[in-house]
């Protein structure tokens, strides 16, 4: 079921007459689903929305990555010494040595992170040459073909574990936003819609009250002239003929600002033209308060944020009591090396090379600065649950009121449009009378104003009802036309 609005005004061609360059532009006539789609595809705000989700999707797989092999390459040649050195000799004694070589190595690793652990686990293969420059002997090689080693610390705080439980609720957060942002920008460019809509109204009731007041001076000119007629009649004529005119002046210099601005924010030229078509019907849909809840809490980037700054919050608290400064380390190593002057015995059967260390860290005194960081840390997780609660009772209250305001407006819109009806037929009657004789000036003026209010708050009523509209959509996720959640389309890479 939809409701029909009557709207008597066209908006069409005489706009281009009211614009001095509008020989040489580019006509566009775009309905209010045309302006929102555009919106969405061309202006800048939608550029940002989809950078910002951009942003937020390469973080999520840079965070991804993180958990990926790595191969690593490293090599170095050449590096050339000649110094003279302090060593320790075999029999225990010391000496200064001169040193002269040219050494060069290159070594090929491939590390990967263990995200439910925090250790790391590093296998690598790697071949240096020695050189000595002052003749005396032959090129020396220490060739590892494998060697396995593993970092682990132990009783430590592990900020992997928790990364894999906030950054998805990250991406999702920013994928709801995306979808948020884009209606709000359908609401902003509907707002610039319905100035347009609203511009050419007032365009329009200005210059038929400019031919109806100089219609009328003409004729209270001729009672005048016949005696039928006071001067104070006929110089109300003249005042409201005049404030017409600057009231026609005003609304197309009115309509030229709103038509910039709407330009403006779809990103068109200033030679470009949006002529406003205005669709008669709107869908007869309402909402119900427990649906809206439902769809919000489903939907809404907020709710995925509470969770999000509950975890954070969590995690920023088992951070301070994972004993900061404490630290227990474990690194083993296994692997096969050999030295040999022949390049071609290089990898045969070589010794075995382990090592394994235990690290202990432990402060000894801190003056209470452990104790304190901790209970500061509680003392924002507290606050950080407190804002979360507030904003669950926020989003209800925000539903609420977007599901109470757009119920409203399928009615206020038959409303309106009865009035703009009863007021436009009570002005035309009114001029009947005083053309015939039996009216007077100031009952005429009045019901001139009450028309042109009447119209204003017809337009208004359709500029509310889709206001509210896109507002629903946007607070609750959720299209109560379609029936459907609201799924904005990802941005390509």
């Amino acid at each position: 079921m939809c409701h029909r609005i009557r709207i008597p005004v066209v908006l069409g061609l005489f706009t281009l007459c009211m614009l001095p360059h509008a020989g040489h532009a580019a006509v566009r006539a775009m309905s209010l689903d045309g302006v929102v789609a555009m919106a969405k595809l061309e202006s800048r705000a939608a550029a940002q929305a989809r950078d910002r989700f951009r942003s937020s999707l390469w973080a999520f797989r840079v965070q991804r990555a993180s958990y990926l092999p790595t191969l690593s390459l490293i090599g170095t040649a050449p590096d050339l010494t000649r110094s003279i050195s302090k060593l320790s000799l075999p029999d225990g004694s010391e000496a200064f040595v001169r040193q002269s070589y040219n050494s060069s190595g290159l070594r090929l690793s491939i590390g990967k992170t263990i995200g439910s652990t925090g250790g790391e686990v590093v296998v690598e293969t790697s071949l240096e040459r020695l050189d000595l420059l002052d003749g005396t002997g032959r090129p020396t090689y220490l060739s590892t073909p494998l060697s396995v080693a593993l970092r682990q610390p132990l009783f430590a705080f592990n900020p992997h574990r928790w990364q894999d439980r906030i950054e998805p609720l990250r991406l999702e957060e920013a994928r709801r936003d995306y979808a948020e942002e884009a209606e709000g920008i359908a609401i902003t460019a509907a707002q610039n819609f319905f100035d347009v809509v609203s511009a050419i109204d007032q365009l329009e009731t200005a210059r038929d009250n400019t031919a109806s007041t100089d219609t009328l001076l003409a004729a209270t000119r001729a009672r005048r002239d016949a005696g039928k007629s006071s001067e104070d009649e006929l110089l109300q004529s003249e005042l409201a003929s005049l404030n017409a005119r600057l009231e026609l002046q005003r609304a197309e210099q009115e309509l030229r600002a709103r038509s910039f601005s709407l330009r403006s924010y779809l990103g068109l030229r200033d030679t470009d033209e949006v002529h406003p078509q205005i669709t008669f019907r709107v869908p007869a849909v309402t909402a119900d308060v427990a649906t809206a809840l439902d769809q919000a809490r489903a939907n809404r980037a907020v709710v995925v944020a509470q969770e999000r700054r509950r975890l954070e919050a969590e995690r920023d608290l088992a951070e301070s009591r994972s004993q900061p400064g404490r630290a227990v380390d474990l690194f083993v190593s296994y692997g096969l090396n050999q030295s040999t002057n022949e390049l071609g015995s290089l990898y045969d059967t070589g010794q075995e090379h382990e090592r394994a260390t235990l690290g202990i860290r432990v402060p000894i005194l801190d003056w209470g600065r452990a104790h304190a960081h901790e209970r500061l840390t509680e003392s924002n997780a507290e606050v950080t649950m407190l804002a979360v609660e507030q904003a669950a009772l926020d989003l209800e209250q925000d539903v609420t009121q977007a599901v109470l305001e757009f119920n409203v407006q399928s009615e206020r819109i038959r409303i309106a449009a009865k009035a703009d009806d009863v007021a436009g037929r009570r002005y035309a009657a009114a001029e009947q009378r005083y053309l015939s004789g039996q009216g007077d000036a100031a009952a005429l003026n009045v019901a001139l104003a009450e028309k042109d209010a009447a119209r204003r708050a017809h337009v208004e009523s359709l500029r509310g009802y889709w206001m509210a509209y896109f507002n629903l959509r946007r607070t609750t996720g959720f299209d109560f036309a379609t029936r459907r959640p609201i799924d904005a389309q990802e941005p390509e890479d």
